[in-house]
């Protein structure tokens, strides 16, 4: 059989994942914060902290759209189920959850939960909440649109059926609870005032007080920011120092969920190999390109959940090695004949015996 020239371009159109986005909190005052996780704003409240948003719908955390006021949300709303910056599952108002079968979960909420008017918490509450969200189609709508219905046993226990088995149904369980008064939470934080572009929330010890100034847009946040008329902002914009420099403030990093990535046709026979796919990894100089191309505001990583989570192993490794991508190609039968790495054995991707 007449051998057909083979050529295989390591660089080829489509995808392995390469680089997360970076996302800046910046605390103290002031504080830029980008993409803010609860957690974090818990952590840095003063006494008393402003923080300035540009978009503010309700703060029903079922309707509203403003990634703003889901975060702040959850200062104010626990959810059922909860889940860590690892990404393990942790008790929210339920105390246990166990799954019957493939379709049914048995769910028991803690006896000592309360809403902020002094009503304890029943399974009523959990079915209101989830027939809220399939009534009204807001962002948690994906989370309860396979909730066949849910069977209330007593005040404390309930029954989720589900249309069809979900695996990992648990995780999607992480939506705030409300009740008929939208007003009222069972978090940290009460809703002490609403009146005109401000929302004041006050701790349960009312020890603390935190007021969120509404604007127009991010010009007149930045301003703000700038006159230290808040203390702290949301941003996701990574050009942040166009509009407000670089002094006057502190900042933490905090990495972003978000990534972009280069993906490889790994349909095709030869680049589905294992072992191309091990030299391309190691062929890919990432830091370079996040200086180049990204002018180093992101960061590189090898695993999608790297950044906090239980699932990533640190063995997970891929640094930039041409000598290392070779040796795996070698060791795999491929040769470079100058131009192009060929695979012993293929011709165009079927096999053949050299004689």
């Amino acid at each position: 059989m007449k051998e057909k020239n083979i050529k295989i371009i390591f660089f080829i159109s489509v995808a392995i994942l390469i680089i997360f986005s970076i996302y800046y909190i910046f605390k103290d005052k002031n504080i830029l914060a980008s993409d803010i996780e609860t957690k974090k704003i818990q952590e840095q409240i003063d006494k008393n902290i402003i923080i300035g948003i540009t978009e503010f719908d309700t703060i029903n955390p079922i309707m509203s759209k403003s990634q703003d006021i889901q975060y702040i949300s959850k200062l104010i709303y626990k959810p059922l189920i909860d889940i860590t910056e690892n990404f393990k599952l942790t008790n929210g108002l339920a105390e246990e959850w166990n799954k019957l079968d493939n379709k049914t979960y048995l769910i028991k909420l803690k006896e000592n939960e309360y809403w902020n008017d002094g009503r304890k918490v029943t399974s009523n509450d959990i079915k209101y909440t989830i027939d809220y969200i399939r009534e009204n189609l807001g962002i948690y709508s994906n989370n309860v649109k396979n909730i066949n219905n849910v069977d209330i046993i007593d005040n404390l226990r309930f029954k989720i059926k589900l249309n069809e088995e979900e695996e990992n149904f648990e995780y999607m369980l992480c939506f705030p609870i409300i009740c008929e008064k939208t007003n009222v939470g069972t978090g940290k934080f009460i809703i002490k005032k609403i009146e005109g572009n401000q929302l004041i929330l006050e701790s349960k010890d009312k020890e603390k007080q935190l007021t969120i100034k509404t604007y127009n847009d991010m010009t007149q946040l930045y301003n703000a920011f700038l006159n230290k008329d808040v203390d702290l902002i949301m941003t996701s914009n990574n050009n942040y120092k166009n509009y407000i420099g670089e002094i006057g403030y502190k900042k933490q990093i905090i990495c972003g969920r978000e990534f972009e990535y280069i993906k490889f046709n790994l349909q095709n026979k030869i680049m589905g190999n294992k072992e191309v796919v091990q030299a391309i990894l190691h062929s890919i100089n990432k830091n370079e390109i996040i200086n180049r191309i990204y002018n180093n505001l992101y960061l590189q990583a090898e695993f999608p959940l790297q950044y906090g989570s239980y699932l990533y192993s640190n063995d997970i490794e891929y640094e930039y090695n041409i000598n290392k991508a070779q040796k795996i190609l070698e060791d795999n039968d491929w040769v470079y004949n100058g131009k192009n790495w060929i695979k012993k054995g293929l011709v165009n991707g079927a096999k053949y015996y050299e004689s």
